[in-house]
């Protein structure tokens, strides 16, 4: 197999069609420099699948279409065609021509062709597979091949070893693999994460379901705790109820008994309080005039003893003051003596230190001016001295910076060429990434958006959960306390109806009437008068409290049957009995509690006359008639009729109230419950579709965050470009500006520096003798500044003396002077105290005496009021053992019905509360729950920890046994998907290990050839000598560096880097050679490397081509005529007879001239050194 054609078409600089036919041997392309010989090496790489833009000197891979000229316009397409002999059947295909082209479009557009039919790009590597071919082959050879051998840079020169082991393949296989393997840790590191969240479910499940099943546990041994108590209470209550009717039975009978005793108590205690009111009103006044005699006598004797006391303190003033007032009189003689000498000593220190201030000044300002004439000097000499160094740096660094702005100018010049092709690629990036980040934009937020209204669903719904779990505990515990109110009502109502029915606290004789109505004829006895008044609470309250017994009297139809009635009393023998003839009209004053009340017809006019004109007095403790009587009935007994009465009504009317809350707290429960039930279903539809849509929305965020990356990527290279551009295009006015402007200020600075230099030495001689003049001036300075120091210290301590003599001198007379004011005052002061001494002496003898008399008559009160007392307090303790007999009889009436109606009451509301409870009758819970035999203080604290139990655990999910079997199912399948995902992750682990074995073994084996073969071309083109590449580490040689050693004959083996440029490139050469042919192709394609080499390595190099062509064929690509006229078997010419297009002008074939389309006159022609030289010539 072998080339036979190369075809162009607006590749690069070749816009037009351009043929080039290769035969046998080797063949020559020469041209000047710039006219485009290598883009004919880029456009072989390039239809051999080449992918990587910089490999094809370009940022880009629409760079190698024709970019236009100034007189051509753009191309759309670039096509390159590759025709290959295959008549010996080395390509897998039956044709004798393979054609294999490539075409790119401006749109990006990439297309491969066979033989002129459509194909993938892997179609053509598989093809071209073994046979040395393809674009990570040998197959081009360039110069920077050479500079990469000689790089400093290990990856450079063992991308080369890699590419001639094929090693690419496997790195290519193993980056896969590794991306596969990196999407597969992802995969498992979300699944893990997946993992984690369902398992946290299951967790919270779990939880939810122990909690269910616990709740229904302590439920089912609740219910058996509560109704085996509730059992026992049930039977302990019956017998409770029926020791309480016998017990009512007995306090009914003796309650007439004991308010009679009540009332003779009183009136005793009345009479005793009234005797001892007189005793106390008399010993009061007594007692009034004492307290006031003693108060004067005890005032009189602490003023008289305050009185002595300041007399002899007086004295004892004045005696210490005469002693200090002589003592300060000397003192002050000797301190004005001294401070008249401290005066003299200041004055003289004064003038010792004007003498030294004015000759300090003097020097002190000589100096000050010999300092200010050497700063002065110094000053002009350093600005001298930097203004030269200055000037010459600025020169220096002026001149540098031309040099450098130059450069910069014509780099900046070159990448503006560069940059504009660049521009048009990134913009058409940037608008496709653009357009793919708003689809996906779109996309993600209808996704999130989506996944937002699904989580604000499922949170909606687990809210409406918990409320209306909330709500259904409330409902049922309102339901429960309704109940137990209703039935504490009930049994109240009932208790008091019951009192009321069995007229409990009516009078003995009036109970026994009614109960004899008979015998008086139909409607004779009408009732007790307060059968005929309503009233309610407060105002009943007050009417017993009022009428008393009166309350108890019978109303009969008319007088005849009260006779009859007190005929039958006189025969019985009863208590009292109180009579009210309906028919009598008793005079009824107006207002007052008649109308506060209610009263029926038949005992109305004695209502009003028992109550007309009746007022309350305070809070009700005391009461004034018609006529002004007042009556202070005292203390009573429990509640009397009028107020059961009263209460049954108000009760009834609670209990209505009651029933119409306990309508509405059912129909609560019940919409509760319906409640629950709803939003239990509505949070599984939720987490379902939540789930969905997050799993959408976090793959829509994966893809919008990867489009994001490229488009920032985009939008920065362009923006960046952009940037560059208008920056380059100012950086170079710039730079053209300041060229300019460098040249003048180097010349200025250059002058201006010699101007300096002499300034600077006349500025130092002038410094050296103002220096010397500052020296003298301050050693002067300096005697005198001691000297001043000196006095002032001196005059410092003569001041301070002077003014301490003052301050003590007035501090001395200021107290003799207040002496002298003390004693005059103590003298008077004393004088005084004694004439009133005598004064309260003669007035405590006459108010002691009065008040012995005084003593003596409160002494006989005291004995009167103490057997008053006595007297009070034996009628007040016989009166209060009374009323608490009374109080204590009345009491226990009152508790024990009231305990009649708790314990009925107590009883209803517990049946309801449990058949509200359990929803389901008494009766039937009773037989269906299994009794306990523990104690009952032991069920109660269970029961009651039960209760707490329930309470602790809360409102419990009842769906959470199915939820949690169904996240457990989707928690096992999840962790089965991680099992494969792992086993995956071993798997691709398994294949890099094995990828970077086989690597490993096929580039020793490359590397071994590699050596020889570079030692065999070494030797063929040094004659003699030794070489040799070596791996820096054998352990690692994938990883590690690659070292060449050479030595030519005559000279010991060294690092290549030490030879010279020429026989470092021969070198180089050789071991490319070497590479190549570890795996030869059929043609190899030489661009430029014969550049570096000298005309004797020019023939060792010429020798090895002519002999390799006999088994390659050879396209080279250069400059040097002696390659061209030695090895070439055929010369190319490449020009640009046209700007920015290339062109073939001349070809010569061993004896034949043909044109640039290939076709031959069949005429022999000159020499392929003359054809060259023309080609050059006509260039």
């Amino acid at each position: 197999m072998r080339l036979t054609k190369l075809e162009l078409h607006g590749f690069k600089s070749f816009a037009d069609h351009t043929n080039l036919v290769f035969d046998r041997g080797a063949t020559a392309i020469v041209g000047p420099n710039g006219c485009g010989k290598s883009n004919v090496s880029d456009s072989i790489r390039w239809v051999l699948g080449e992918q990587r833009a910089r490999m094809l000197r370009g940022g880009s891979m629409t760079e190698v279409i024709f970019q236009g000229s100034s007189a051509r316009k753009p191309v759309n397409v670039a096509e390159v065609s590759l025709h290959f002999d295959n008549a010996d059947g080395t390509l897998p295909v039956p044709f004798k021509e393979v054609v294999i082209t490539r075409r790119l479009s401006r749109s990006g557009d990439s297309e491969y062709f066979l033989n002129r039919a459509p194909c993938r790009l892997r179609d053509i590597q598989d093809l071209v597979r073994g046979t040395g071919l393809g674009a990570d082959s040998g197959v081009v050879i360039e110069s920077k091949m050479i500079d990469a051998l000689l790089s400093d840079r290990p990856d450079d020169r063992r991308e080369l070893f890699e590419e001639a082991a094929g090693v690419g393949l496997y790195r290519d296989r193993r980056r896969s693999a590794e991306r596969r393997l990196e999407e597969t840790t992802v995969d498992l590191s979300r699944l893990d994460d997946l993992i984690n969240e369902v398992g946290q479910q299951v967790r919270a499940l779990a939880r939810q379901r122990r909690r269910a099943e616990r709740h229904a546990e302590l439920t089912a041994r609740r219910f058996n705790v509560e109704l085996t108590l509730a059992g026992r209470e049930m039977e302990e209550w019956r017998d409770e109820l029926a020791r309480l009717d016998a017990r009512l039975a007995e306090l009914q009978q003796a309650n007439p008994q004991a308010e009679a005793r009540l009332g003779e108590a009183e009136r005793e205690r009345e009479q005793a309080h009234q005797r001892r009111g007189s005793a106390e009103a008399s010993r009061g006044e007594l007692a009034r005039i004492a307290a006031a005699q003693r108060e004067d006598v005890l005032t009189l004797r602490g003023e008289i003893a305050v009185a002595e006391e300041r007399h002899r303190n007086a004295s004892s003033r004045r005696s210490r003051a005469e002693e200090e007032r002589r003592e300060g009189e000397a003192l002050g003689e000797r301190m004005q003596a001294e401070r008249e000498r401290a005066i003299d000593e200041r004055r003289q220190t004064e003038e010792a230190l004007r003498v030294a201030i004015e000759e300090l000044a003097q020097r002190t300002a000589l100096e000050e001016e010999t300092r200010r004439v050497v700063a002065s000097a110094r000053q002009q000499l350093e600005q001298a001295e930097r203004s030269a160094r200055e000037l010459r740096e600025q020169a220096r660094r002026l001149e540098i910076d031309r040099e450098a702005t130059s450069r910069e100018q014509t780099e900046v010049r070159q990448r503006r060429e560069a940059l504009e092709a660049d521009l048009a690629q990134l913009q058409d990036r940037h608008a496709l990434a653009s357009r793919e980040l708003g689809e996906a934009a779109q996309a993600a937020d209808a996704a999130r958006a989506q996944a937002e209204e699904a989580q604000a669903a499922l949170d909606e719904a687990r809210q409406l959960v918990r409320q209306a779990r909330e709500r259904e505990a409330a409902a049922r515990a309102d339901v429960a306390k309704v109940d137990e109110s209703r039935a504490s009502l009930q049994g109240k109502v009932n208790g008091l109806e019951a009192l009321e029915r069995d007229r409990v606290g009516l009078a003995p004789a009036a109970a026994r009437l009614l109960k004899e109505r008979s015998r008086f004829g139909e409607a004779a006895i009408l009732g007790p008068l307060s059968d005929f008044i309503t009233a309610d609470a407060t105002t009943a309250a007050l009417v017993e409290r009022y009428l008393g017994a009166t309350v108890h009297a019978v109303v009969v139809r008319d007088t005849d049957v009260a006779d009859a009635v007190r005929d039958w009393h006189s025969a019985a023998n009863l208590g009292p009995l109180l009579l009210l003839p309906a028919d009598a009209i008793p005079p009824a004053p107006e207002g007052g509690l008649a109308e506060q009340v209610g009263a029926a017809e038949a005992a109305g006019t004695w209502v009003r006359a028992l109550l007309g004109g009746v007022r309350t007095l305070g809070d009700g403790t005391a009461f004034v008639d018609a006529r002004g009587a007042m009556l202070l009935p005292g203390q009573t007994g429990g509640p009397g009729p009028l107020r059961r009465r009263a209460e049954i009504t108000e009760l009834r009317a609670e209990l209505e109230r009651t029933d119409a809350r306990r309508n509405e707290a059912v129909q609560q429960l019940e919409a509760a419950r319906t409640a629950v039930s709803e939003a239990d279903r509505a949070q599984v539809v939720a987490a379902e579709a939540t789930t969905v849509a997050q799993q959408e929305a976090r793959r829509a965020d994966d893809l919008r965050a990867e489009l994001e990356r490229r488009r920032a990527r985009a939008e920065r290279e362009l923006a960046d470009a952009q940037q560059l551009d208008a920056r380059l295009v100012r950086r170079d006015e710039e730079l053209a500006e300041r060229l300019a402007a460098l040249d003048e200020r180097a010349r200025i600075a250059v002058e201006q520096a010699d101007t300096r230099e002499r300034e600077a030495a006349d500025a130092r001689a002038q410094l050296a003798e103002s220096e010397h003049a500052l020296e003298t001036a301050r050693e002067e300075r300096t005697v005198w500044q001691v000297e001043q120091a000196q006095a002032q210290a001196r005059m410092q301590v003569a001041q301070d003396r002077e003014r301490r003599l003052a301050q003590e001198l007035t501090t001395a007379a200021q107290r003799l002077e207040a002496l002298h004011r003390e004693l005059s005052t103590l003298s008077e002061a004393d004088s005084q105290l004694a004439d009133q001494m005598g004064a309260w002496r003669m007035d405590l003898e006459s108010r002691e005496a009065a008040l012995g008399d005084i003593e003596q008559r409160l002494a006989d009160a005291e004995q009167e009021v103490a057997s008053a007392d006595e007297a009070l307090t034996a009628a007040e303790h016989a009166l209060d053992d009374v009323r608490r007999a009374n109080a204590a009889l009345a009491e226990e009436l009152h508790t024990a019905a009231l305990r009649h109606t708790q314990l009925a009451g107590r009883r209803e509301a517990l049946r309801e509360r449990l058949e509200a409870e359990w929803r389901r009758p008494l009766d039937e819970l009773l037989s269906s729950f299994e009794p306990l035999e523990d104690e009952a203080t032991g069920l109660r604290e269970e029961a009651e920890e039960l209760r707490r139990q329930l309470e602790q655990l809360g409102v419990v999910n009842p769906l959470a046994i199915e939820e949690h079997e169904e996240e457990v199912r989707r928690f096992d399948f999840l962790s089965a998907q991680r099992d494969d995902l792992s086993q995956a992750k071993a798997a691709l682990q398994q294949a890099i290990r094995e990828i970077d074995t086989t690597a490993r073994e096929l580039f020793l084996a490359t590397f071994a050839q590699v050596r020889e073969n570079f030692r065999q071309i070494f030797m063929t083109l040094f004659g003699g000598g030794e070489c040799d590449i070596r791996l820096e580490d054998p352990q690692r040689p994938l990883d590690c560096d690659i070292e060449i050693h050479a030595s030519p004959r005559g000279k010991r083996t060294q690092r290549i880097h030490l030879l010279s440029s020429g026989e470092r490139a021969l070198v180089a050469l050789s071991l490319l050679f070497g590479i190549f042919l570890t795996k030869p192709s059929p043609f190899c394609l030489l661009d430029e490397v014969d550049a570096p080499l000298d005309d004797q390595n020019i023939g060792r190099f010429v020798r090895m081509l002519n002999q390799f062509k006999s088994k390659t064929q050879f396209i080279i690509i250069t400059h040097n005529p002696r390659t061209t006229t030695e090895a070439a078997d055929a010369v190319y010419g490449v020009t640009m007879q046209e700007p920015g297009v290339s062109s073939l002008v001349s070809v010569r074939l061993r004896g034949q001239q043909v044109d640039a389309d290939g076709k031959g006159d069949g005429a022999p022609r000159a020499d392929a050194e003359e054809s060259s030289e023309a080609v050059a010539a006509s260039a």
